[in-house]
């Protein structure tokens, strides 16, 4: 069929009624998860299909159920998957029962309603509380929104205030609130009782210790005789945040924590952590000082002068691993970087005095707590790991000299002018055709509306366009990308040049050098280094047109 000329017709969009794409989003909090009331999944779910259907060219794309998860914030998997569908265009409609289904937090819930969906160009409707983000509302609608967002929110921190003061109560009375007991006891009924297969091996390790057993020891031979770690001996009790732990072993921090926990002499240890039950984060670890700490709350494990005398020994050998260690004049370098380049453990660093002189070396630290079995690495003196580091970045920083003076005659070509004129001139023919196509596409629904073009010559353009529009937009970002590091790592500032420059002509490894230049360094067993430096994208990508810069001939 022949297209009519609209060239001087003045597009009117506001007609348009495109087929709205729905997400039709459900969530059960914690305290009624599963329950059959007026809030559950199911009866949501009728709710918002039978509202959806009686809305005109509406297509329901998916549900997205948070099935007992909390209103009280955002980071719930189904809402995150489903806003990950929004942005891929998938749909353009988020219908829920009510406010409070979508959320509990006032701010963040106002975040969304008010900058989010509005950029977005998310229709957001909530059935029950009448509230559509298209339609026509009044301003006092716009007010009892708010007011409902900020009810909800007083909601949740009202329960959370009752929680807290729940807790407080039970922790007065001596009951246990947390979800598992310490290895050597049971919960019951918020309280603990002795579960004596593990009470006999704490009984154990504080008799090894006692008798000069370190902490390694310890675990070697817990490990030797196949006794189960607590992490293991609770997932075989049934315990479902360590099912997956049948493979864990006995490691000294293992051995350490049970040593140094008050609980094996009948003190109820609570409030280590500081934790918001409204917003369900940590707040960090409390001092020890601050620990809720009430006595002789349950049946003791371990006599009071026995565990008296492990918390001297401890204050002893805290002193002593300090010097070995080296006291506070000499730094662990590589600390947290160096590892066993065969089993990926941190390596350690210890010192050996012979002869009245002290030396330091590192060792893998599964090796050592474990057996040769598990990784056969030997030991390596520090030094000889600090020199080989050097080296290399001393490499680096020469490559670093040589690539600046490299990148400052790029500059300055011709060549590079042109470079990056041509650059942004086929971004701008993207976006051009980009703008085009999807000025096209729109144009064809008022064409079938109007009766130019058929349902079948509607759907074949749509398909064509649709197809196009994707192409371009992949074409684009790849043009973006590709002008961004450009612009970035040649025209602007090179991150990984300007770091090592930084370091030009220093003689001696510091902590700060490796902290800023080294991601990791592995060792192996024949004493070779693999070495993974920081900003290796802004270093590749650098080298790469520094080496076409080279093999090109000049543009003329």
């Amino acid at each position: 069929m022949a297209r009519t000329s609209r060239k001087s017709e003045k597009i009117v969009t506001q007609n348009i009624m495109p087929v709205m794409k729905a997400g039709l989003y459900l969530r059960l909090s914690d305290e009624d998860n599963g329950g059959k009331g007026k809030d559950s999944i199911h009866n949501q779910l009728e709710l918002l299909l039978d509202f959806a259907e009686g809305i005109e060219k509406t297509e329901i794309v998916g549900t997205y159920t948070d099935n007992g998860r909390t209103g009280t914030d955002f980071e719930r998997p189904e809402w995150e998957r489903m806003m990950e569908d929004v942005r891929k265009r998938k749909i353009n409609c988020v219908i829920v029962k009510d406010l409070s289904r979508f959320g509990r937090n006032y701010l963040e819930a106002g975040d969304y309603l008010e900058k989010v969906f509005p950029f977005l160009g998310v229709r957001f409707i909530a059935v029950n509380d009448h509230y559509d983000s298209k339609g026509e509302i009044f301003k006092e609608k716009d007010l009892i929104t708010e007011f409902k967002n900020l009810a909800n929110d007083y909601y949740s921190r009202d329960i959370s205030k009752k929680i807290m003061s729940a807790f407080r109560t039970k922790k007065e009375q001596g009951q246990f609130i947390g979800s598992m007991a310490p290895y050597g006891y049971i919960l019951k009924e918020n309280h603990f009782i002795i579960d004596e297969p593990a009470a006999a091996v704490v009984r154990r390790i504080f008799l090894m210790k006692m008798q000069g057993a370190s902490f390694v020891e310890i675990a070697k031979t817990l490990n030797q005789e196949s006794i189960p770690s607590p992490s293991r001996y609770a997932g075989e009790r049934g315990g479902k945040k360590y099912k997956d732990c049948s493979h864990i072993l006995w490691q000294p921090q293992a051995v350490s924590r049970i040593l140094y926990n008050p609980t094996y002499v009948g003190d109820m240890v609570q409030g280590r952590n500081n934790r918001s039950i409204y917003s369900k984060e940590k707040q960090g670890k409390r001092k020890e000082e601050a620990w809720e700490i009430r006595k002789d709350s349950h049946p003791a494990i371990i006599e009071r002068e026995v565990f008296e005398k492990m918390q001297k020994l401890k204050e002893k050998n805290s002193k002593t691993w300090k010097d070995r260690q080296g006291g506070p004049g000499y730094e662990n370098i590589l600390e947290g970087i160096l590892v066993c380049g065969h089993c990926q453990h941190v390596m350690r660093r210890n010192k050996d005095v012979r002869k009245g002189k002290a030396q330091y070396y590192f060792y893998c630290g599964s090796a050592y707590n474990y057996s040769r079995t598990q990784c056969d690495t030997s030991s390596v003196i520090d030094y000889k790991i600090f020199d080989m580091v050097l080296r290399q970045i001393k490499l680096q920083i020469a490559l670093a000299v040589e690539a600046k003076s490299l990148t400052e005659q790029m500059k300055r070509s011709s060549r590079y002018t042109l470079f990056l004129k041509e650059k942004k001139k086929a971004r701008r023919q993207i976006k051009d055709e980009l703008g085009r196509m999807i000025y096209l596409k729109t144009n064809i629904y008022e064409d079938l509306k109007q009766g130019v073009l058929t349902k079948e010559e509607f759907l074949e353009a749509k398909e064509k366009y649709t197809l196009r529009i994707t192409e371009l937009e992949k074409e684009l970002y790849k043009k973006e990308a590709e002008l961004g590091a450009f612009e970035q790592y040649i025209s602007g500032s090179n991150k990984w040049m300007e770091t090592f420059l930084q370091f030009q002509g220093a003689e001696k490894l510091t902590r700060e050098m490796a902290v800023e230049l080294l991601e990791k360094v592995e060792v192996f067993r024949d004493k070779r280094l693999h070495i993974k430096f920081r900003f290796r994208n802004e270093y590749e990508y650098l080298m790469r047109q520094v080496d076409t810069e080279d093999r090109e001939e000049p543009c003329i």
